[in-house]
């Protein structure tokens, strides 16, 4: 089911992206800084590429397959050694959530986020046997939504029984929509881009994922990289996730509309780099809101994740960082409060 809200309180969570290579290290980790109320992740290492985001949405197509190839992942409709290795290593790291999940027994009831791989930009990373992308085929494009929505359920099954009835998000990632729709996707040979996909058949591919997400009982967010995506895209997801615009409140009005039109905003904000004290930060966000004219009873519509990937780091600097988002969300919860 979609998560449960606790009420007039802001709560963190994070991208997933952590360094290292131990999954259950970085488990132990994330649920330990991010654990109830908090929403933690699946995380993604740096193991190779068998391990990575857009490996675990090609292990969870149904009746759809890739390989490797020296230009990246090519569609196919039988298993390859490549899409075997994903799949293996997707199972795997479900079962080490499901010890770690185990161990911790019930007292620790949190959520977990599932980042994935959307379709517009799964179909602009993956490749058809003539090398073009699977975005310059309309009926490929077609049958690529087809395998994610169906695949979808499989893969939803086998994180519940990990999580033992903790609350199941999907992020899905669309960092390359924007240069699908605008054509800026280049040609297999480099030399031309692609003719921008309708913006008609991007909404109703992202209205059709959420929709399975949500029939599933799983929330969805949306993730496309920057500011706030178009609502037109965004209308039928729960969520949207975004970096911090910055300070100018203009620039935060679009979320505030998002807000008001009851979505979850995931908002990159906690520095990476900077190990400074969360209260600045805490003070500057609940001005900001104030600002926008959002009050504390909208506080719960509000997820705090650090503002980029964390790879480039130690897996302390890392711990952190996450622990900071925690404390940035607990201030906003205890100066509403006020």
């Amino acid at each position: 089911m979609p998560e449960v809200q606790e009420r007039d309180r802001a709560l963190a969570g994070t991208r997933g992206e952590l360094p290292g290579s131990d999954l259950r290290e970085s488990l132990l980790a994330v649920r330990g800084e991010l654990g109830h109320p908090h929403l933690g992740a699946l995380p993604e290492l740096g193991r190779g590429y068998a391990s990575t985001r857009l490996a675990r949405t090609i292990a969870g197509l149904e009746g759809l397959h890739a390989d490797g190839q020296a230009f990246g992942w090519r569609l196919r409709e039988v298993p390859s050694v490549e899409s075997r290795a994903a799949a293996s290593m997707l199972a795997s790291d479900v079962n080490v959530l499901a010890d770690v999940v185990g161990e911790e027994g019930p007292a620790h009831r949190g959520g977990l986020v599932l980042s994935l791989t959307g379709p517009v930009s799964l179909a602009a990373a993956l490749r058809l046997a003539n090398g073009e992308s699977v975005l310059s085929d309309h009926g490929a494009r077609r049958d690529l939504a087809a395998s994610l929505e169906a695949g979808l359920a499989g893969t939803v099954a086998r994180l519940r029984e990990a999580l033992d009835g903790e609350d199941l998000l999907i992020r899905w990632c669309e960092p390359d929509a924007a240069a699908a729709l605008e054509a800026r996707i280049p040609t297999s040979s480099g030399y031309r881009t692609l003719r921008a996909l309708p913006r008609g058949e991007a909404r109703s591919a992202l209205a059709r994922i959420a929709e399975a997400s949500r029939a599933l009982g799983v929330g969805s967010i949306l993730d496309t990289g920057g500011a706030a995506p178009n609502p037109e895209l965004s209308r039928e997801f729960d969520g949207v996730a975004v970096r911090d615009p910055g300070d100018a409140t203009a620039a935060w009005e679009p979320l505030a509309a998002d807000v008001e039109r009851g979505k979850m905003i995931w908002l990159g904000t906690t520095p990476v780099r900077d190990g400074a004290s969360a209260v600045p930060a805490v003070r500057r966000l609940w001005r900001l809101w104030r600002d926008l004219g959002l009050g504390p009873e909208a506080l719960d519509r509000l997820r705090i994740e650090e503002e980029g990937p964390l790879t480039g780091i130690s897996p302390a600097r890392a711990t952190s960082v996450l622990a900071r988002s925690a404390a940035i969300a607990e201030g906003l919860h205890e100066l509403s409060r006020e």
